[in-house]
Order: structure tokens, then C-alpha cells, then sequence
């Protein structure tokens, strides 16, 4: 008896006691609305869709969740059944992994009898790719989606504008390609670790036709882009393009320094929001997803700049608030109301959340402190857990091993009642120190495997042996596909800073080390 190794694991698996082959001569008989999802198995069997009979059947139903499926192998054929596109979807990748497995013989896929019934347990299960503090081509990208349907990941949160770079070309403000989207150095500086600036002009962003293909690529997939301009701080490539939108109206330059600055966009000046309101309609109009992501995060580090910028003061006083976190709250209010006009609902970092921010704003918990705070929140407005020390991965192994992530509890977390809306999780990928495809998918990789099934299966069907005993196939499986994986899970001291060297030098003493370790 075989149990195939399927991440994330299903939730209800049950073992048959006979077998069932597949070859280039079995035909997959598909409900029509399901045809792009039989293309998964048509593609790799090298086979055909028949209008009319077909011994791998997929079939509409009505009764099952969102995105759940039934997949029965009988001793008579393979029935997938979903209630939607995504069910059906997710049904083909699972068989698709099976067929993968099976035993093969005289050009047959031996596949042993079973019956799965499964839908995850989060309805967001999310990935964050930061493309400002470095860039990463349309390939790359779609080689991060095609992983996340192989996982079953179904949000794509793209971070777009930062302090490093604006990576969304605007036909509205051209200036913020011109100069927010360009930089005097490819990596980021830190003179504390002795990195300086490579003097190499870094000028990337995404075409709007990019940006389409990309959502559509993504769609495909039943994957949902959900883009980020963060505001009202980590703008300083606005800044740079536009200084009329901040406080003090001097020339400032995109900067290549790993960090945050204190960069924020003047909240007493409505310019500001004719500006916001332009560009995110204009934004808007590119991705589909109700969604929208305004960041909100570490502003506070811009709150002197406010307090010494006379139109922000008088704001302040026209509103009776009482301090620079009341008028960050009132301005993503105000960006809350402008994203409402077009349709869009918006999400925004733990750093806003307050009883006056409006509930319709989602919540995203990254940082520890925060997390009472969320739980209270969540009682009012949907909220998104990604805790820094679980989900945050470009930090190294030793601080986040893969063990780590796997053991990741949102109810000892504290998200315990029926009540509160803590609607799914997200693994980041910010970019400081990830300057390439190899260190993304390093940093990445096997990590996102134990996520998406933390965020997929049910905690009491969670197993971290169980678990590390199937990913031993989707590490050959990566290494065929040539994804550069980590082969160090856990306690290699490797720096953040490292990552960001993984060209051939840092892959050759990566495996040196890796060979030390197992020494």
C-alpha cells in the first residue's frame, strides 16, 4: 500500500486496496467550465479532453465548498468532483502529483485505489513578494506563482512601491518612472556590514502590459493579485519624483540604503490625496482583485516630519485629534474612501489598526507587540496573520527554521473564537538582502512548502515527521526543476545579509557549509 506524498497534506485521505492505470490512451471527460484546470492533465499525459466519454472524469457538482474536491481512483477509472473552477483546479494538481509518484510500467501509470475529500482551512493563504528593494522579471514571477499552485497558495500580495523603488509604471505621473523607479546603486548600502554602493544606475519597473499578463498568468491559476502602494510612509521614491507632496517640499533622492527612512507624504496638504486619488484609480484599473493593500506600516518614523510641518498641525487641530498616530488613522481613512470609489476594499499593516480606523480596512499582523491588539480588532474587521518570526523569509535559518514554520499555531496565537475574523495567513518575502531568482527561491524554498500546509490542513491532521517524510519528494522534485532550495533547514548561523550574495561564490560556500554540517 502506498501513501503518496501530497503537500499540503489532504484532509481526508483514505486508502483503497486494488490498483487503476493511466496511460497516453486515457482520455479525460470534462465538465466544459473545467476545461482550463483538465489541461493540467491532459499536458503532462499527453493526452486529450473528450466531449463524450473519458476514463478520468471531472465533474460539476452541487454541495461542496469554494475550493474543495473529491478525487476517487477506483479499479474502474478517476472522478474529480467541485462545486467551482478552483475545486476542480486543485483536484487536477493532486492527481497531477499522484501520476507523478505512481509506479510506471510498460508505459503505464500504476496508481493505487483511493479516495480524497479536501478544502483548506484558511481561505486566504497568501504570498508576499517585495519587487522594490530589488526587481525581479515577469519570469521569475511566474515561476513563483506556478509554485504556489503546485502548493495550492491562492493570494499574491505585490509589494510595488517602497523607499527603494516605485516598480509600477504610471502613464498618469510618468515622473515616478522617470525618477522614483531609479536608483544609484543595484544593491542596497549598509556601512555597518560594509556594503557600498556599486555605483550601477538600478532602473526597473513593471509595464502596465507586464502587470496584465502577470494578473491573467496569475488568474489561471486561481491565484489572486493583490497589489501594494504603501502610504503614508516608506515613500520616499514618491518623494523623490514628487517633493511637492511632502512637508518641506526639498529635493530628495530614491535611496539605496537597506532600512527604512523617515520619508512621508504630507497629510495636511490635499494635493496629497488628488495625487492618491489619480494614481490609484489609475491602478486600480489593472488588477481585478477587490482587494488593495496601502501598507500603513512604520510610518511613526515620519511623525516628526508631521509635527513640524505647519499645514499637518492645523489639520490636526481642524480634526481635534490629539497626536501624529489619530492623523495617520484619518489619512488611510481618507485613502480607505478614495479605494471605495473604485471598488476596491483596502488592507492595511498592524501599525494603523485602531477602534477609529474604518472596519472595513483589513488588518495585517506582522509584528509580535501587536498581537493583543489584533485580537481585538479581529472582532471587527477581517485580519491576515503573518507573524515575523514564523512567516518572514528572507530571515535566516537559524532564526527560522522550517520546523518553525510548520509549528505555527494561530490558536495558541490566540485566535480561539468563532468570532473573530482571522481570515488566513501570509508568508512574506521581503528583499533587502534577496537580489536575485537564486536567493529568492533559497530563502523561499523548502519553506513555503511547510506554510502552505499550515495554512491548507487542519492543526489536528498536522504532522511535523509525517510531513518532512513527504517533502523529501518535492525536494527531488525542485531539484529536477533546477529551483535552487535550501538544502540547511535549521541552526546555520547564515545572515540575511548573506542571502544577498548568492551568486557562484556564495553557492559554493553554501555547500561547503552544508557539508560541514553534516559532518
Amino acid at each position: 500500500m502506498v501513501t503518496y506524498n501530497i503537500i499540503p497534506k489532504p484532509n481526508y485521505y483514505l486508502h483503497g486496496n486494488s490498483k487503476y492505470s493511466v496511460s497516453s490512451n486515457t482520455k479525460v471527460l470534462c465538465h466544459e467550465s473545467f476545461k482550463a484546470a483538465a489541461d493540467i492533465l491532459t499536458g503532462y499525459l499527453k493526452t486529450s479532453q473528450n466531449a463524450n466519454e473519458g476514463s478520468i472524469k471531472i465533474a460539476l457538482v452541487d454541495g461542496l465548498l469554494p475550493e474543495e474536491y473529491e478525487l476517487k481512483i477506483t479499479n474502474n477509472g478517476i472522478i474529480i468532483n467541485a462545486s467551482t473552477f478552483a475545486g476542480a483546479l486543485y483536484g487536477c494538481v493532486t492527481l497531477k502529483t499522484i501520476l507523478m509518484q505512481a509506479t510506471k510500467q510498460d508505459g503505464k501509470a500504476i496508481l493505487e485505489t483511493l479516495v480524497i475529500k479536501d478544502s483548506p482551512e484558511n481561505s486566504y493563504r497568501g504570498l508576499m513578494l517585495d519587487c522594490c528593494r530589488h526587481f525581479f522579471d515577469v519570469e521569475t514571477v511566474k515561476s513563483v506563482l506556478d509554485y504556489m499552485l503546485f502548493l495550492k497558495l491562492n493570494k499574491f500580495h505585490w509589494h510595488l512601491s517602497e523607499d527603494q523603488g516605485f516598480r509600477i509604471e504610471s502613464k498618469v505621473f510618468p515622473i515616478l518612472n522617470e525618477i522614483g523607479s531609479k536608483r544609484n546603486s543595484r544593491h542596497l548600502t549598509n556601512k555597518a556590514l560594509g556594503f557600498e554602493s556599486d555605483g550601477e544606475t538600478y532602473h526597473c519597473y513593471y509595464t502596465q502590459d507586464e502587470i496584465k499578463e502577470i494578473v491573467a498568468y496569475a488568474a489561471e491559476r486561481c491565484i489572486e493579485v493583490i497589489p501594494e502602494i504603501d502610504v503614508p510612509g516608506h515613500t520616499m521614491s514618491i518623494l523623490a519624483a514628487m517633493p511637492e507632496l511632502s512637508c518641506d517640499g526639498r529635493k530628495r533622492e530614491v535611496i539605496d540604503v537597506a532600512g527604512v527612512s523617515d520619508a512621508i507624504l504630507c497629510a495636511g496638504n490635499e494635493e496629497t490625496f488628488d495625487f492618491l486619488d489619480k494614481l490609484l484609480r489609475e491602478i486600480c484599473s489593472l488588477f481585478p482583485s477587490p482587494v488593495f493593500h496601502i501598507g500603513g506600516d512604520e510610518a511613526f518614523k515620519g511623525y516628526k516630519i508631521w509635527e513640524k510641518c505647519d499645514k499637518c498641525q492645523k489639520k490636526k487641530t481642524e480634526l481635534g485629534l490629539n497626536d501624529e498616530k489619530e492623523l495617520q488613522v484619518w489619512f488611510m481613512n481618507r485613502v480607505c474612501e478614495i479605494l471605495k470609489k473604485y471598488g476596491k476594499t483596502p488592507v492595511a499593516w498592524d501599525d494603523c489598526m485602531s477602534d477609529s480606523l474604518d472596519s472595513s480596512i483589513k488588518g495585517q499582523l506582522w509584528r509580535q507587540n501587536a498581537v493583543s491588539v489584533i485580537k481585538k480588532q479581529s472582532l471587527k474587521r477581517d485580519i491576515i496573520v503573518s507573524p515575523t518570526m514564523y512567516f518572514y523569509f528572507d530571515w535566516k535559518y537559524s532564526i527560522t527554521p522550517l520546523k518553525k514554520v510548520y509549528k505555527f499555531n494561530k490558536y495558541k496565537l490566540g485566535f480561539t473564537k468563532p468570532e473573530q475574523r482571522a481570515i488566513g495567513l501570509e508568508c512574506e518575502l521581503w528583499t533587502e538582502w534577496i537580489d536575485g531568482r537564486d536567493a529568492l527561491e533559497f530563502s523561499a524554498y523548502p519553506r513555503v512548502n511547510a506554510f502552505a500546509e499550515v495554512a491548507w490542513t487542519e492543526f489536528k491532521n498536522r504532522n511535523y515527521k509525517d510531513f518532512y517524510k513527504r517533502l523529501g519528494w518535492y525536494k527531488t522534485y525542485m531539484n529536477k526543476k533546477g529551483i535552487n532550495y535550501s538544502r540547511v533547514e535549521s541552526g546555520f548561523g547564515l545572515s540575511r545579509a548573506f542571502i544577498y550574495h548568492l551568486g557562484s561564490e556564495g553557492k559554493e560556500y553554501k555547500k561547503s557549509m552544508e557539508l560541514k554540517n553534516k559532518e
